[in-house]
């Protein structure tokens, strides 16, 4: 019973801490928050198996791009044996989000498992064995997608059980270690091809004793029957990348880019672009990776690797040398992708968790009074603490904060029964709007088209949807049979919407059904009334110079400081904004009902380089940049504009309009801010 109360503790540790995260109530969510989109493409390839005739190599998703528009056929990167294995799961259980959820969860945390074990059987020490783990437990990325949709951290875990197996054989030198180890390493390059940075690095040792450079062994050869390594080294890689061979010429063929199966290396950015990389990774995804003091302990744990690293065996320090440059080469050839992907960073993880491993190890050697010692293990605990409460912070934040637009489109994770009422089927092909992603299509269980733009890798012209009449026209012309609509405002934003909204068929809270085909027109949409104006065109301020006057002349615009005679659009003023002041005519806005929305239009002139905006904020909860250009005189003056549109979360906030330029100096003139009656009234009837 003793033998196994460590395995035990373990087990209940790793529940504890995922309780602490919220486990038990974010395994039942549906696909939000940071990359929603990525989440969706796995759930809805699961969702497609299952729905369809459960062939592996017929992945679909809701999104029809591949043939010219008109199907789901996309082949991901990865062979998709978790989407099916869950598919498998929906035929017992029934299709239910938290199917997939928990069940790539518990991969993972077979994975953390078999790194316990493998701890305990390097270190012989309960405390570390458990600690080092849940350390990495603690990164927020990690935490965030290993009780979601996406793969990565799924290999991340196949890698983990892969490493305690080739651990055994390292030591024990009996086969059937190794062949487990390549069962696991087989798996999770499936999911992830980086999962093979392993293989490849046990690749490596066997070239060198094949070609008699160095042995690995105790006393000999590692591998002493080259041959059969030879046969199931490239048995294990083969099917992963006569896969990839596979999925490639069948996006060929059904001239589908959905997916990407290429690469984006480093040499093929631009200056510009690098620079995006590199401050997207420092100001939004550091932090995410570990706590800075995690970063700066693994850091530490790998100088100490380097410095003792005749303490790891021989066969340890190539493996790792090996598995660096991979990472490095990895890097270089996906380097664009770190700009926006944080995921793309698990499948690096593979490098920490050995660093902490062998320094642990080599600790155990080299100082074993400092490895046993009693005050270093409840000082690490209380790091471990820290770290554990960090990461609940980051992913609270991923859920709960900014990033995750579940309000906005609370309606898309409920209307599919409503849909089914109306006569909607599962086959009717839809136009979903608005979504730049897929994601509605999948919560909708609907297939169609989105305002999603293919890109085409980058590499010829991207193709959009649904960006016009034209657009709208084309879907119909493929097969559209109704229009969803995420909130009436959608009308007035995108006036080319109207000609195809006239036969509403049904409203679910702010969705609106339109039938496209066979319709009986039954809908208008009214025109916006204006309820207030506001209007500052700088030319003055008030008694003690601190802020403009406007219209009304009740109202006052702040940071009067901002005029300047330089030059002007209107009258002889005009608000200068630069890296000093960057804040200008900032007015705060109280009372706007849910249904109300905001124009805020300026006038700008700026250098070479485009800069400056219009911001509307509500304390912490919401924050808008976006704008467009909507004309330029020739005196290079621009009119930008931006629309809000009131919800309910924002409904009874106090808004901050502002113009703001941090960097580049710029000019603004003659601020409008037109405050609209609710759109509601036009809904009133229906």
């Amino acid at each position: 019973m003793k033998k196994f109360l460590p395995h035990t503790l373990f087990v209940s540790l790793l529940a504890i801490v995922s309780f602490i995260y919220g486990y038990h109530e974010t395994v039942f969510k549906k696909p939000q928050s940071i990359h929603k989109w990525r989440q969706a493409d796995c759930a809805s390839i699961a969702l497609n198996y299952y729905q369809g005739n459960m062939n592996l190599f017929k992945p679909e998703v809701h999104n029809l791009t591949a043939d010219s528009g008109r199907s789901g056929k996309c082949y991901p990167s990865e062979v998709p044996i978790l989407s099916y294995a869950v598919a498998c799961l929906y035929k017992v259980a029934g299709y239910h989000d938290w199917v997939y959820r928990g069940f790539n969860m518990l991969i993972f945390f077979c994975g953390l498992f078999f790194l316990f074990r493998l701890l305990l059987y390097l270190l012989k020490d309960v405390f570390w064995a458990l600690a080092i783990p849940l350390l990495l437990f603690t990164s927020p990325i990690l935490v965030f997608y290993a009780n979601n949709f996406p793969v990565n951290s799924t290999a991340l875990a196949l890698s983990l059980i892969a490493w305690y197996y080739f651990t055994r054989f390292l030591f024990e030198a009996e086969r059937k270690w190794f062949y487990r180890s390549l069962i696991f390493l087989f798996l999770a390059g499936c999911l992830k091809v980086t999962a093979f940075f392993s293989l490849f690095a046990f690749g490596g040792i066997y070239l060198f004793e094949l070609i008699r450079l160095k042995n690995f062994g105790n006393g000999g050869k590692l591998f002493p029957k080259e041959v059969k390594f030879l046969l199931w080294v490239p048995l294990t890689i083969l099917p992963v990348v006569a896969w990839l061979k596979f999925a490639n010429d069948y996006n060929a063929a059904h001239d589908c880019t959905y997916f990407s199966t290429t690469v984006f290396p480093f040499w093929s950015l631009n200056e510009e672009e690098k620079q995006r990389v590199f401050d997207n990774i420092k100001n939004i995804w550091l932090g995410d990776y570990f706590h800075f003091s995690t970063l700066i302990f693994i850091g530490i744990c790998f100088l100490y690797c380097v410095i003792r690293i005749r303490k790891l065996p021989v066969s340890l320090r190539f493996i790792l040398l090996l598995i660096l440059l991979e990472a490095v080469v990895y890097v270089l050839l996906q380097f664009r992708q770190f700009a926006d992907h944080d995921y793309y960073v698990i499948d690096l993880y593979i490098i920490p968790v050995l660093i902490l491993v062998f320094a642990f190890y080599i600790l155990k050697q080299d100082v074993p009074k400092v490895f046993s010692s009693f005050l270093l293990k409840p000082v690490f605990a209380l790091f471990l603490m820290l770290n554990i409460f960090y990461a609940k912070g980051k992913v609270n934040a991923r859920y709960d904060g900014v990033v995750n637009d579940y309000p906005a489109n609370a309606d898309f994770y409920t209307v599919t029964p409503y849909l089914r009422q109306l006569g909607i089927t599962p086959e009717d092909t839809v136009i979903s709007i608005p979504d730049m992603t897929h994601v509605s299509l999948y919560l909708m269980n609907q297939k169609g088209w989105t305002e999603y733009t293919d890109a085409r890798l980058n590499r010829s012209e991207p193709i959009p949807y649904n960006a016009d009449s034209a657009g709208i026209q084309l879907s119909i012309n493929k097969g559209a049979k109704y229009l969803i609509l995420n909130g009436a405002e959608e009308l007035y934003k995108k006036p080319y919407l109207q000609k195809f909204t006239t036969c509403l068929i049904g409203k679910y809270n702010r969705i609106l059904v339109f039938k496209l085909k066979d319709k009986k027109d039954n809908f208008s949409l009214d025109q916006r009334k204006v309820k207030q104006r506001y209007f500052c065109n700088a030319d003055t301020l008030t008694e003690d110079k601190a802020d403009f006057k406007g219209i009304p002349l009740t109202e006052k615009f702040a940071f009067g400081r901002t005029q300047t005679d330089s030059l002007a659009l209107s009258g002889k003023f005009s608000c200068r904004l630069s890296k000093e002041n960057p804040y200008g005519m900032t007015l705060r806005l109280k009372g706007a009902s849910a249904g109300e929305s905001f124009v805020i239009s300026a006038w700008r002139k700026t250098g070479t380089k485009e800069a400056g905006t219009i911001i509307v904020s509500a304390d912490s909860t919401f924050y808008d940049n976006e704008i467009r250009v909507l004309e330029k005189n020739t005196s290079g003056w621009e009119k930008i504009t931006k629309e809000i549109f009131i919800t309910k979360e924002l409904a009874g906030k106090e808004l901050t309009v502002y113009i703001y330029s941090p960097d580049i100096p710029v000019l603004f003139d003659d601020l409008e801010i037109l405050w609209y009656e609710s759109i509601e009234n036009a809904l009133k009837n229906f």
